[in-house]
Order: structure tokens, then C-alpha cells, then sequence
């Protein structure tokens, strides 16, 4: 006797009954969709109620992909969203939209957006430096900042105009400084040139003798220590240069920071809007958590701030994405607004807006019925009810779901404390 078929196979298969009882209620991903990165820290398992696989190996992951379901995108399609359906079966996200896209996302979503879900969400834990990077014009980012430790900071948009060709010689200088370096110390010595490396950098007044007593016995020949040494301060500078060279912006909880193009930017260019050249973290490793809220897309990394090994760049491309004249801070901190009790939003630009859903259990938040959005639960826990009083599911801290298109208006309750939430919706707005 062939053996039933699960709820995922009768989706995949088409069945229309199923996919439109599941796009009554919230889609909750599996909330363990982690990624390992080298400035990664350990904040993400707890924060996410983590104890099993992965969390419970001690890895350190940097990344938790809330809500991917966008196959045209590399990352995205490598960490697809997972849901578990109501017979154990699971299914990943883009399957489930590549079939039922009209039934989940609506048939005039999927006409301007495809039958995807066109953001790609993260939780970001940044215990070091990112790479310094760009993203092609139409590609702007938000960060919700968490929790950060004492003194955090990012690094933001260019604080002065910079010259392209001369930027584009001393990075592309820097990685052959790099290069050099694993051939006259080994291969093998990229493990411990970042040990060694990331500390000594952090410190602006740190000169190559400090290393010599570790670097110099590596050496096939120790009179090419001179050689080492010249490469190193040219690294050294490299990597104060270019951290200087941008906006230092200090984070803290709750602040929101949408990195965008400033409109003078956008107006002199006639370019869509763009995100500007950003490495988040900072060099003394204070932390900072954040959800980032962007678009699918490519990211072009001009430098990775002399991390070992080595991972590639692609500083023309980025250059060329990048707006080279000078902002300031206070062209990317915004300030919400007060829509209603309990209501805020900060972004509301022409790629995806942001509201701050705050429910207490003495103050309720109706949300009216609206194209599909998704919901990223960053404290306390809520109950979610359609506003004709029957129970949708409940989402608390570190989950995320997306919002159907035909759930309608919807109740958050707060269950038993204060609750903080993140709506993100895309045009066209239902308001």
C-alpha cells in the first residue's frame, strides 16, 4: 500500500483547498534558519530560544534569515525559510509561493512582485567589523537596533567627498599587501595572521615590532622580515583610513537607522536611491543586534578589513554603486513618528515602509487588513486574533511570519508583558 501523502506533497502537487486554508492564518518559518560568519557572535540561539541543532555545537553564527523566499537571489535561495505545516510535513517557503503565489500573496502582488516574497529579512548579531559595502541602485537598507553594547557604533556613509581612482588604487594596494603576506608567512598562517591581526589592528598606535616575536620565525627567510614589516603598516593604515573615511554613528536600543541615499544625493544623481557604503560594527568590538530590513540583491564588497582568509572583492563594482560625496549622521537616523498608541513608524520610502507595534496587556493594536507584510517579534510574546475574534497563532521574540493576503485585519494582544513588533509593508500601501 503506497504511503499517504503528506500536506507538502498534496501543495506541491497543487492542491488549491490546501494552499487556500493555509493562507487564512500566519506563516511562521522554522526560526532556526542560522548562518555562520566571521564577525559573528553568540547572542542569536538565546535571543531566538535556540537549545538544540545548531545552537547547541557553540558556533558562532552572525545571521538569522527571518523571512527567505526569493530564489532569484544567491543568499536567499541558499537559506530558504522552512514551514512546518499542520501535519509535521515542512516545505520550504519559495516552493510553496512558486505554486500558490496568487492564493498566498494575492494576484496583484505577484503581478508587480512575482510569485516571491521580494525582502529579505535578518537578525544581525555584529560582535566585529562587516566588510565595507555597496548594493546596486533600488537597494536601501534598514536596521532596527535591538540591543548594543556601551559605546557601539556603525560606520555609515563617506564623511568627506572621496576620489574613485584613488580609492580603488589603495584597496586593491591593501589586498596585494594582503597577498604577500600568506606567501612569504605560508598558507597555512591565515588562522593565525586573523588572531593576531584583529586586536593588534584595533589599536591605532600598534607598530609590526609587536608581532615580530610570533611573525618572524614563520619566516622561510628571516631576513625578509623588513618585507613584513612594511606590509603591515601599509594594512594598518589602510584600515584607519578607510574607517575614517566614513561616518562613525553610536547605536543603541531601539534607535532605527535607515541607510539611504539622501534625497540632495538622488535629485543631483536622477538615480533610484541606494544604500550607501556601510561596514557595521566597529573596530573595538562593541556589539550590536539588530533586524535588517532590505531587499534581495547584490552586495559588492570593497574591502574586508584585512580579515584572514581571504574572501573576494570587488571594489570596481562597488565604487562604481556608491555615492563618493560627503553625508553626515544625521542624514540616516530617523526619529518615528506617532501614528496611534502603541503605533510608530520611521521608514516609509518607495522600497518598503516600517511600523513599531508596541501592545501592552492594557493596550491592544488592531491592524487593518492590508497587501502581504511580515511580522518580526523583538520582545514578550502575542497573541494574534482576526478581528472577528478567532485565534490566527501567536509570535514572540525571535519569531517572524508573513501575513497572507487575505487574513485581513488582525488583533495583536500582548501576552502577560509589554510586546514590541515590526510590521514591514511594500508598495503600494493599503493607506
Amino acid at each position: 500500500m503506497p504511503p499517504a501523502s503528506t500536506l507538502a506533497d498534496r501543495l506541491l502537487e497543487g492542491d488549491r483547498d490546501a494552499a487556500a486554508s493555509l493562507a487564512k492564518g500566519l506563516l511562521k518559518p522554522e526560526r532556526n534558519n542560522l548562518v555562520e560568519r566571521p564577525w559573528g557572535g553568540s547572542r542569536l540561539c538565546e535571543f531566538k530560544r535556540l537549545t538544540g541543532p545548531p545552537c547547541a555545537t557553540g558556533r558562532m553564527f552572525g545571521e538569522s534569515f527571518e523571512l527567505s523566499a526569493d530564489d532569484g537571489d544567491d543568499e536567499a535561495r541558499l537559506h530558504p525559510s522552512v514551514l512546518v505545516l499542520g501535519d509535521g510535513s515542512t516545505m520550504k517557503l519559495p516552493a510553496l509561493l512558486a505554486v500558490h503565489g496568487e492564493t498566498v500573496l494575492g494576484a496583484d502582488f505577484v503581478q508587480r512582485y512575482g510569485r516571491r516574497f521580494p525582502l529579505l529579512p535578518k537578525l544581525l548579531d555584529i560582535a566585529e567589523l562587516l566588510s565595507v559595502q555597496a548594493h546596486p541602485p533600488g537597494n536601501t537598507e534598514a536596521y532596527v537596533i535591538v540591543d548594543a553594547d556601551p559605546g557601539a557604533t556603525i560606520r555609515l556613509g563617506f564623511a568627506a567627498d572621496v576620489d574613485a581612482a584613488t580609492w580603488a588604487d589603495k584597496l586593491g594596494s591593501a589586498r596585494g599587501d594582503q597577498q604577500r603576506l600568506l606567501e612569504l608567512l605560508g598558507p597555512s598562517s591565515a588562522g593565525e595572521l586573523q588572531r593576531l591581526l584583529k586586536p593588534w589592528l584595533a589599536r591605532r598606535a600598534a607598530v609590526p615590532a609587536e608581532l615580530e616575536v610570533v611573525l618572524r620565525p614563520q619566516l622561510d627567510d628571516a631576513r625578509r622580515w623588513p618585507e613584513v614589516e612594511t606590509r603591515l603598516r601599509a594594512l594598518r593604515e589602510c584600515f584607519w583610513a578607510v574607517l575614517d573615511s566614513l561616518n562613525t554613528i553610536p547605536v543603541k536600543a531601539g534607535d532605527v537607522i535607515y541607510n539611504a541615499n539622501p534625497r540632495r544625493v538622488s535629485a543631483a544623481t536622477g538615480k533610484p536611491a541606494s544604500a550607501e557604503v556601510h561596514a557595521l560594527g566597529n573596530p573595538e568590538g562593541r556589539g550590536v543586534f539588530a533586524l535588517e530590513i532590505r531587499r534581495p540583491g547584490t552586495t559588492f564588497r570593497a574591502w574586508d578589513n584585512v580579515r584572514f582568509p581571504l574572501r573576494d572583492l570587488d571594489i570596481a563594482a562597488a565604487l562604481e554603486a556608491l555615492n563618493l560625496t560627503a553625508t553626515a549622521p544625521t542624514d540616516f537616523v530617523v526619529q518615528p513618528k506617532a501614528l496611534r498608541a502603541g503605533v510608530r513608524r520611521s521608514v516609509d520610502s518607495e522600497y518598503f515602509r516600517l511600523e513599531h507595534l508596541e501592545p501592552t496587556p492594557q493596550l491592544a493594536i488592531d491592524v487593518h487588513a492590508a497587501p502581504p507584510h511580515c511580522l518580526h517579534a523583538l520582545a514578550g510574546r502575542v497573541v494574534v486574533m482576526r478581528t472577528q475574534g478567532e485565534r490566527l497563532g501567536t509570535l514572540e521574540r525571535g519569531e517572524s511570519a508573513l501575513v497572507p493576503a487575505h487574513v485581513g485585519g488582525y488583533r495583536l494582544e500582548a501576552d502577560g508583558e509589554p510586546a514590541a513588533l515590526v510590521k514591514v509593508d511594500l508598495p503600494p500601501y493599503a493607506d
